[in-house]
């Protein structure tokens, strides 16, 4: 049993990017992993039992309404990601990854340990140089008539306007992959934050909900890491190091990437042949899948 645990989930239809997560992040060492199965189909079972991953179910972590839920047992993630050292217990270290993340370079992944290890809880914001938009503004004449951000629309619908338009301006922590310590006490007030979240009913977006408010309005420090540790994609592409065979950020120093993330590129996580037109550091255009093919 090493230190660290790296957990992530999937139901059916993700069970594939599961897979190749998991593949990518055979190469580390120093970690265990283990999988919340929110309903893996039969092939993804019977891969993970083949190599002894240990799988749980999860639990609804708060009292959230049938019609609320309408069958979307996925959703539970959204709270459990907080919980890993109770379906997990006796690690020092956990690390959360979504499904459609895997590990690009595993010398910058080990920043989520060392993240967690000084801080306690090591995560991304959403914000970089090659990610320039944080707001959308609707105008008339020369007037704002509508400011929106993932800030404002979640904690608006979860908890109130109010809390939503102080911090609407502020980055998002991207929940995606991140890192705790089994001692951060700061994980109290983001379950405190997440009970809250719930209240209402709405549950994607509760954990960023929680997130923001621990950070900006309970002033818990987190261990900031830069982007490219936790690469979204959908805002700028890549571009890819031949001599290294990594991904790395666009711009110099051309950092490797540690995680390559897929949110919001739903033709990407549902089929591995697509491909996109890459630039390498040595000023070439090679088409290129962004999942993990090993």
């Amino acid at each position: 049993m090493n230190k660290s645990l790296i957990v992530s989930s999937a139901d059916e239809k993700y069970s594939k990017l599961l897979m190749e997560l998991f593949n990518s992040v055979e190469k580390i060492n120093g970690f265990d992993f283990a999988i919340l199965d929110c309903g893996l189909s039969e092939n993804a079972k019977s891969f993970f039992h083949k190599r002894g991953i240990d799988c749980r179910i999860p639990d609804w972590e708060y009292e959230i309404p049938d019609y609320k839920i309408r069958g979307r047992d996925h959703l539970k993630i959204q709270f459990s990601r907080f919980y890993l050292d109770k379906y997990f217990p006796g690690y020092e270290n956990y690390i959360w990854m979504d499904s459609d993340t895997w590990v690009n370079c595993s010398k910058t992944f080990q920043y989520y340990l060392q993240g967690a290890i000084k801080s306690g809880f090591a995560i991304c914001p959403q914000v970089d140089r090659a990610s320039p938009k944080l707001l959308d503004t609707k105008w008339l004449l020369n007037f704002p008539i509508k400011i929106n951000s993932i800030n404002y629309k979640n904690i608006s619908r979860s908890i109130n306007k109010t809390l939503a338009k102080k911090y609407a301006g502020h980055y998002t922590l991207n929940a995606g992959c991140f890192a705790y310590n089994s001692k951060f006490d700061g994980l109290k007030i983001i379950k405190k934050n997440l009970l809250m979240a719930s209240k209402k009913g709405r549950i994607f977006g509760s954990d960023q909900v929680a997130l923001a408010l621990t950070m900006f309005e309970n002033n818990v420090p987190f261990e900031l890491l830069p982007s490219y540790c936790n690469w979204i994609c959908e805002h700028h592409l890549p571009k890819f190091c031949n001599s290294k065979n990594l991904f790395v950020e666009p711009y110099i120093p051309n950092h490797n990437i540690g995680v390559i993330h897929l949110a919001g590129l739903d033709e990407d996580r549902f089929d591995r042949k697509v491909f996109h037109q890459i630039k390498t550091l040595d000023n070439k255009v090679i088409s290129k899948s962004l999942r993990y093919l090993a």
